[in-house]
């Protein structure tokens, strides 16, 4: 029994590393739009998604096995933010940034 429980720490720890990586690069990814190029893909401002995907990575970080100051669920509304950031908020930024169109 304790080889199943083991197992299953090393899939939660590797799934909340994933998760927490994620969330640090959406947020690092989220400041390298200037707040006009938000306003033109019609998406929230750059500070609400900056806000956003830096709680999200600090909540990610706080769940992470060894702290474990967060419940999974809180943890999970922080991925499903990042992912959304991935899904639709960046491919929006990235048809109207000038640096992307060309591509």
């Amino acid at each position: 029994m304790s080889a199943l429980a083991s197992i299953q720490g090393l899939v939660f720890l590797l799934l909340t590393v994933a998760a927490f990586i994620v969330e640090l690069v959406a947020f690092i990814d989220s400041l390298r739009y200037r707040d006009e190029v938000y306003r033109a893909a019609d998406k929230r401002s750059k500070t609400f998604w900056t806000v956003i995907l830096g709680i999200s990575a600090v909540v990610g970080f706080l769940a992470m096995p060894p702290l474990q100051a967060m419940p999974i669920f809180i943890s999970l509304l922080g991925f499903v933010a990042a992912a959304v950031y991935f899904a639709d908020v960046r491919k929006g930024l990235r048809a109207v940034d000038p640096r992307f169109r060309n591509r």
